[in-house]
């Protein structure tokens, strides 16, 4: 008996050992479910993101970090490796953290799956948060909320704010790691998008305004009626897909404020179909950086890797910026495009001297604005857009004229308004909108407009649900002053006219008995 002690203990350490090497990712799902998510633990040595994972946001641009309203700003992500041992991942080595300092935000990490339509799915995470003015570990402040939820997109669209999101209620917990979850059925595109979320605007921010999230799951809780076999790791691809291969400037690069520089991405049509001619690179958030609104891409053959290229010009003041651009079609954004540059400016710009004897151009080329329109719903009526209720409004047909003639024509597609009609000389213009079929125009439908040199207009135009009413017959004109001026001299004269005759014949009279009385005598 005692020589087999040893080999018991062996025994048990070696259990031990082995359960402690399992990987994160298969602890994070319920024992006997498959975790469908990609690194849902969201492990990683460093950077930003955890790979498979990408960032969303609510961006409310300038009116962002006004109060009274604390309207979300763009926050900052990076991977969590716990240094101080604050409890700030559940299983090593990391968790995706995301935060900001004396801003509000909204924001969080997204990824999409490709699953079997009508399969009952449940996502969770555990989520923790620290709000205060004082670093952990000290507690966060009373009165703070990090709001978190947590989103299934059944069709896998991937826009965090698409009305077809199943969302979880928030969940208000600080300090302490706290697990979230939500279920819904994946429709017919074979694909859904989870969402994590934490909301810290609309209070007042302090120095730390900090979310960190780890060990999520993705489950079938019920398969699909059909026999159509479960998901595996090799689904079929997708119509329309894109693959990230490579790119330069990596994110972080540093440049000096007003540097000109040049991005590129090596993006692979990984789907089953070509990209169509229409398909064009859009700016959706962030620092644009001097980079395109909107680039034609083309045409692009399935497994033909495009290389994509924008000139970019660093902001003169010191700090970190980002853009994010996407591949769309159709007005439809290609799932996997999400591009972005990510950049540092660590010298303001060099003030620009000018020459000290600058030599005339014989001729000035006038310096270019833009027109942006937008068509939304105008639930009330009363043309005046509330953007919490009056959503943007799709197949509205916008045509931007000039004394010429047609200059542009633009179809909303209720996702990427405004559109800006770009390189306009200045000058007048007329703007109008055709209203989607049973819409009619809450307010005018024509506007003129007048754009400076570089100036850039927004032209915002609502509708509401009803048909256009019926032409009616116009009123009889109205004489003017002088059709009535006119009228009174002819009348004039015909009265002198009768009164001359009247006079005439008794003239004619008069000399005729004269006549006949001298006769008799």
């Amino acid at each position: 008996m005692k020589n087999r002690r040893p080999l018991i203990w062996g025994g048990v350490v070696a259990v031990v050992l082995l359960v402690a090497m399992v990987p994160t990712w298969v602890r994070a799902a319920p024992m006997g479910q498959q975790n469908l998510l990609a690194n849902p633990g969201f492990e990683a040595w460093e950077g930003d993101l955890a790979p498979n994972w990408h960032p969303w946001h609510q961006d409310a641009g300038d009116a962002c970090k006004k109060e009274p309203d604390w309207l979300p700003c763009r926050p900052q992500w990076w991977v969590e490796r716990d240094l101080n041992g604050y409890g700030l991942f559940r299983s090593a080595p990391s968790s995706q953290a995301i935060g900001a300092s004396w801003v509000p935000w909204h924001a969080g990490v997204m990824q999409t799956v490709n699953v079997t339509p009508g399969t009952r799915l449940r996502f969770s995470v555990w989520a923790r948060s620290h709000i205060g003015n004082e670093g952990l570990p000290s507690p966060s402040s009373g009165g703070w909320n990090p709001n978190f939820q947590v989103g299934i997109d059944p069709e896998g669209k991937g826009v965090w704010h698409d009305p077809g999101v199943v969302w979880s209620a928030p969940v208000n917990v600080n300090d302490q790691w706290v697990q979230i979850s939500v279920e819904a059925t994946a429709g017919a595109s074979g694909k859904v998008t989870v969402f994590v979320s934490a909301n810290m605007s609309g209070q007042m921010p302090l120095t730390h305004n900090d979310a960190w999230f780890d060990d999520a799951a993705l489950v079938v809780v019920a398969p699909a009626a059909s026999p159509t076999p479960a998901p595996t790791n090799t689904p079929t691809r997708p119509r329309f897909q894109a693959a990230f291969v490579d790119e330069t400037i990596p994110d972080g690069t540093a440049f000096d404020g007003g540097a000109a520089f040049t991005k590129t991405w090596r993006v692979r049509n990984s789907g089953t179909d070509a990209w169509p001619d229409d398909t064009v690179l859009v700016f959706v958030g962030g620092e644009r950086m001097g980079g395109p609104e909107r680039m034609q891409i083309g045409r692009v053959a399935p497994g033909e890797v495009k290389e994509i290229s924008v000139s970019l010009t660093a902001p003169s003041t010191p700090g970190e910026y980002t853009g994010n651009w996407v591949l769309q079609t159709g007005g439809t954004r290609i799932p996997g495009s999400e591009l972005w540059v990510s950049i540092q400016v660590t010298q303001p710009a060099a003030p620009t001297v000018p020459p000290a004897s600058p030599t005339p151009e014989a001729t000035s080329t006038p310096e270019t604005g833009s027109v942006c329109v937008l068509a939304y719903h105008d639930r009330n009526g009363d043309a005046v857009r509330q953007p919490d209720t009056e959503e943007l409004l799709p197949n509205a047909v916008f045509t931007l004229s000039d004394a010429v003639g047609l200059v542009g024509q633009y179809t909303t597609d209720g996702l990427s308004e405004p559109h800006c009609f770009t390189g306009l000389a200045p000058g007048n213009y007329q703007v109008a909108m055709q209203p989607p079929a049973g819409y009619v125009t809450s307010g005018p439908s024509s506007i003129g407009v007048v754009l400076s040199p570089s100036g850039k207009l927004d032209v915002t135009i609502g509708a509401r649900r009803g048909e256009a009413p019926s032409d009616q017959t116009p009123a009889a004109a109205e004489p003017s002053d002088a059709e009535e001026e006119s009228g009174l001299g002819v009348q004039v004269m015909r009265w002198a006219a009768r009164v001359g005759g009247i006079l005439l014949l008794a003239v004619a009279v008069a000399m005729a008995v004269l006549f006949v009385l001298s006769r008799r005598r």
